[in-house]
């Protein structure tokens, strides 16, 4: 059946989607039951002051955390618990014939570059950075005052760099706190001394925002998804790619919806990837927005963490767990074990031969622009480790090897220019954690394991057990994350494991938990899924094991793949419309209330619609939820779409839809949702 859906599915829908000429439009129901200054070539322009999204709505699930004395249900002014921070952004272009180097950051006169420096406690070969923890002779009291009043800079980048001749890169600064002075100065030196500045004003924070930019299979298209703040209503005077302006064709729409608008590029020629470009829009009434993006092909990573060792070789072991993962239409081994065999080139033939292709660490010559490669892994959970910085006080230990990260990446996309990377972060400091460290790395993962909480629930904490028993808490913390990540992708690791000690044993998640998650990190606009983790092994027994609990959800799982990968190129295209936490989606309307709806475009041509059947409770026994007989749905139409084809994918068949219209609504009635 799975394999019948994916071919079906690819074919029969994705191509006639993707390539046709005409206005095609597909709504797939996913169910589950001020100014820039210069001096020399060098120019700083697009400065946007982006404060902290607040989450009120969703404190509940990231209140368990290192800030216990809080943790027992007191009401408090989210800001009050969680006191912003603020990301700072601007654009820089290099318009010399020849390279350029960027040495120096400052910050309102403040050499970043002098008093962030990694040269303290050591983990896994990051070290960390702060100048809390450097001495009086590096900064100065007076310094580390004038830096606290700044809002406290954690970490800053310049990337690429050094900047190719007539390429942009992007300055980010990001602060632990809102700052105290109203006007900032940003600035940047040249290893030649060139120099150039941006102001940015605390009380004018960025209005539009690039939510995301995907690219198409031949990455010979760019899909541009902005969004306003406040969901104002907004209209493109003008878009441009690498400085050249794109001409609005004829028919196409610039008008947003609800404040959400996507666009589709056509590029003169495809772009390398791994290459960086720079991607600026204006809006009539004078907004602007840019970034500096990473090109990436149409690959929805569809990973599995670990091994198994069936077999008495590195190669045995390795050629069964990749054989088992290909059979359960995984796409991505994520990592871990075998040795480093397949990191060698034999490892590597076999991984194209079977279709798969993977996650690995340290540039090595033998591997370096490997098309098998998904992304290097920058480091695992830094905030778990930061909580070991002794010599900072606990709320200012995240964030601390941030700086060594954007030192390593800077080294490791040098070595290989091609290959993405990714950081994982855990659920320690959260959610100053996400916020701190989303926009650093290429691809930002974090892993909301719902097991366990649940296990937290029953072993440690029963108080927690309402907030717990339904796995919304993934959908949470990854809206969170991908506020935090925008415009780069996000990639959602969920829990594949049954935790077993001498105290305890707690059960996999089943089927209906898998589906339910799955879908969740969908919604919220992952452009990855993973799964920690396959090894049989230890305490954390995973899903690679004989055990019924282990196969059911295997099985599930390869369910999910094959409905994933059949709407691959649209999936690793698309965007949420919807804010990060919004309660509700701007463009669906359902009944009964407990029906969640979140619609993702991929392009201005192909809605998804992702429906979630919250009627459902999970315990240490396992899953309850009580189906949907009959659920009224309505779609907003936006202005840049014309309605033709419907059809609904759940539970592994394909069905067509009927609706009507009246107006710019769509109206369909949906049956027996799971």
């Amino acid at each position: 059946m799975e394999r019948m859906l994916f071919h079906y599915l690819r074919f029969a829908v994705i191509r006639p989607i993707l390539k046709t000429r005409l206005s095609l439009f597909a709504v797939v129901f996913l169910l589950l039951a001020q100014g820039s200054s210069a001096a020399g070539e060098l120019a700083l322009s697009s400065p946007a002051f982006v404060p902290d999204r607040e989450f009120p709505r969703l404190i509940r699930y990231v209140q368990d955390g290192w800030d216990l004395k809080r943790g027992m249900g007191e009401e408090r002014p989210y800001r009050e618990m969680f006191p912003p921070g603020a990301t700072l952004h601007a654009v820089l272009r290099n318009g010399s014939d020849h390279s350029v180097e960027i040495d120096q950051v400052l910050l309102n006169g403040m050499d970043l570059s002098r008093h962030l420096v990694p040269r303290h406690r050591e983990h896994s070969g990051i070290r960390a950075a702060s100048y809390l923890l450097n001495d009086a002779t590096t900064t100065p009291a007076t310094i580390r005052e004038h830096l606290e009043q700044l809002g406290a800079p954690i970490w800053y980048q310049v990337r690429p760099n050094p900047i190719p001749a007539g390429g942009f890169a992007e300055v980010v600064v990001r602060l632990r706190r809102l700052p105290e002075p109203r006007r900032l100065e940003l600035a940047v030196t040249g290893s030649e001394g060139e120099r150039a500045k941006v102001r940015l004003w605390r009380e004018r924070p960025a209005a539009l925002s690039i939510a995301s930019a995907c690219f198409s299979e031949g990455i010979d298209r760019v899909f541009l998804y902005l969004r306003h703040s406040d969901e104002e209503e907004f209209e493109l005077r003008s878009v441009e790619v690498d400085g050249v302006e794109v001409k609005q064709r004829s028919g196409e729409c610039w008008r947003s919806c609800a404040g959400f608008l996507p666009l589709e590029l056509p590029l003169k020629r495809s772009w390398d990837h791994g290459s960086f470009h720079h991607l600026r829009v204006r809006t009539k009434d004078g907004l602007e927005a840019a970034a500096v993006v990473r090109a990436r092909d149409a690959f929805f990573a569809l990973g599995m963490w670990g091994y198994r060792n069936h077999g008495d070789t590195d190669e045995e072991r390795a050629q069964d767990t990749c054989a088992t993962l290909r059979d359960h239409w995984f796409n991505t081994h994520m990592g871990m074990g075998h040795n480093g065999y397949l990191d060698r080139a034999e490892g590597l033939a076999m991984l194209a031969e079977m279709g798969l292709r993977r996650m690995t660490e340290d540039p090595d010559p033998s591997n370096n622009g490997n098309l098998q490669l998904y992304a290097r892994f920058l480091l695992d959970e830094p905030d778990a480790h930061e909580h070991a910085i002794e010599a900072l006080p606990g709320h200012l230990r995240v964030g601390s090897y941030a700086q060594g990260l954007v030192e390593r990446q800077r080294q490791w996309t040098r070595s290989d220019p091609r290959t993405l990377t990714l950081l994982n972060v855990d659920l320690t400091f959260k959610p100053e954690n996400w916020l701190i460290y989303g926009r650093l790395p290429d691809i930002f993962a974090l892993d909301p394991y719902y097991t366990m909480r649940l296990l937290d629930a029953y072993g440690k904490h029963p108080g927690w057990l309402a907030q717990y028993c339904h796995p919304y808490y993934v959908y949470a913390l990854s809206e969170i994350a991908r506020f935090a990540s925008e415009p780069h992708p996000l990639h959602v690791i969920l829990n594949s494991v049954s935790y077993r000690d001498e105290e305890i044993t707690f059960r996999y998640g089943t089927p209906e938990e898998k589906r339910i998650e799955f879908y969740y990190a969908l919604a919220a606009g992952a452009k990855g899924i993973s799964y920690w983790w396959f090894t049989p092994y230890g305490r954390y027994r995973g899903c690679g094991a004989d055990d019924e609990g282990a196969r059911a959800m295997m099985q599930e799982m390869r369910r999910l793949n094959a409905e994933a990968r059949a709407l691959e190129p649209l999936l690793a295209a698309s965007c949420p419309a919807a804010e990060p936490g919004r309660v509700l989606d701007p463009l669906m309307s359902t009944r009964p209330p407990w029906l969640m709806a979140r619609t993702l475009f991929a392009g201005p041509s192909t809605a998804i619609i992702v429906l979630v059947n919250r009627d459902h409770a999970s315990d240490r026994l396992g899953t309850l939820y009580e189906p949907i007989p009959k659920a009224p749905v309505t779609f907003r139409v936006p202005p840049w779409m014309e309605p033709a084809v419907v059809f609904r994918l759940a539970q592994g068949q394909v069905e067509r839809v009927a609706w009507t219209r009246e107006g710019d609504l769509l109206h369909m009635t949906l049956n027996d949702i799971h």
